[in-house]
């Protein structure tokens, strides 16, 4: 995963979009790192379910993962509606005075919902860091 989101990262880079590469590496960097901690601090083997459990919940998952890729594929073959991307294209240096249209609408048209999204990832972020320490001060007692 976190080799995609800095792949992407780098596709920013080369179509100049110095900004968004920024945003897609300081999110891919915290997702990455939050992922490590969570998975650091997971117990080592333990066997939660019986197998025949696992198997239904294997078959659940396939039905599932069945179902959300029919949707996805439906929603690919609708036809494009390119009414937004003209509005954005005509009206970004109209309304806002910027030339590139992505910056414009994550900082203009888009920007209190940009900064939406970065708070939670922070208040995400100081979550786990807490509930690590919380649980590396309990073990210390003992």
């Amino acid at each position: 995963m976190g080799i995609t989101g800095f792949s992407f990262c780098l596709l920013y880079l080369f179509y100049s979009a110095p900004d968004l590469a920024m945003t897609q590496f300081s999110v891919d960097t915290l997702t990455v790192i939050l992922f490590v901690l969570v998975l650091y601090k997971l117990p080592k083997y333990l066997k939660f379910s019986k197998n025949y459990l696992r198997v239904e919940h294997g078959i659940l998952s396939a039905i599932f993962g069945g179902m959300i890729t029919f949707l996805i594929l439906k929603v690919i073959s609708e036809p494009k509606n390119s009414e937004i991307s003209n509005f954005y294209a005509e009206n970004s240096y109209v309304l806002a005075k910027g030339k590139n249209v992505v910056n414009v609408i994550l900082v203009d048209f888009r920007g209190s919902d940009t900064l939406i999204e970065i708070t939670v990832l922070i208040v995400a972020a100081i979550g786990v860091f807490g509930l690590t320490k919380l649980r590396l001060k309990s073990r210390d007692k003992k």
